[in-house]
């Protein structure tokens, strides 16, 4: 048996499906997975974003912060002995920007983002994205054959689409690899072969409320990896609170 490994993104802090997440760390507690990966947007920033905001819509940056410590902390719970990734995500580049738009705050260490989360307590591992010119960072991380990433275009270099598994196969195809992608809340797994064997492209859905009309699709993606090649890709659908695949 290879290592187990269970991924999962997207709650986007205080807009977190409380039921969706709920089943996925009792997932996680029964399966035991040795290793997890949160695929970025954990947070959602929406305070920090430059788009027009709805005065509505009132959580400080500080209780979403608190937010995602407390989700976080269920993550560690749920697994006190796996592996814990942690992917930037686009959402949490927001934190960036808005350093970059206001110069005098960059560089305190408190205002860290593995600071501000408590990753360290936590023992979780942040693997960083950017998209300065001169330290761009991809913020891919590697695992076996698969090649995951949050799956912006910007910050990793991917190709999304609209339509469930095409972000997935035009990412394979662009790079030649095979990929697991957060991002477009959708779930998709495809396959596709080239002169060095099968490739697999994966969307790994989201854990937040869905919205209005919006193609997304709720669950969590396991598979295992020996040998240095993965297997038994499955996603784990989550529709109306249930857990159905």
């Amino acid at each position: 048996m290879g290592r187990k490994v269970l991924s999962f993104g997207d709650a986007h802090g205080e807009y977190v499906d409380d039921k969706a997440y709920n089943l996925m760390l009792r997932y996680a507690k029964q399966w035991k997975p040795d290793e997890i990966i949160i695929n970025g947007d954990m947070l959602d920033f929406y305070a920090l974003s430059k788009f027009d905001k709805n005065p509505e819509r009132r959580t400080t940056t500080q209780q979403e912060i608190y937010m995602a410590q407390e989700l976080l902390g269920k993550v560690r719970s749920a697994a006190p002995k796996a592996k814990i990734v942690y992917l930037k995500g686009n959402h949490e580049d927001r934190l960036q920007k808005f350093l970059w738009r206001n110069p005098e705050l960059h560089g305190m260490d408190a205002l860290d983002l593995k600071e501000l989360l408590g990753l360290k307590e936590l023992g979780i591992k942040y693997v960083d994205a950017t998209t300065d010119y001169w330290k761009a960072t991809s913020g891919h991380y590697k695992i076996g054959d698969l090649l995951v990433m949050h799956g912006d275009n910007r910050l990793n270099g991917a190709s999304t689409s609209r339509y469930a598994g095409y972000s997935a196969k035009n990412t394979m195809n662009t790079l030649q690899h095979s990929v697991l992608l957060g991002h477009t809340h959708r779930a998709a797994i495809v396959y596709q072969t080239n002169p060095s064997g099968i490739m697999v492209g994966i969307e790994g859905g989201c854990l937040c409320q869905k919205t209005g009309t919006a193609n997304w699709q709720q669950g969590f993606v396991t598979f295992e990896v020996d040998k240095g090649r993965t297997y038994k890709h499955k996603f784990h659908l989550i529709d109306k609170g249930r857990l159905i695949s």
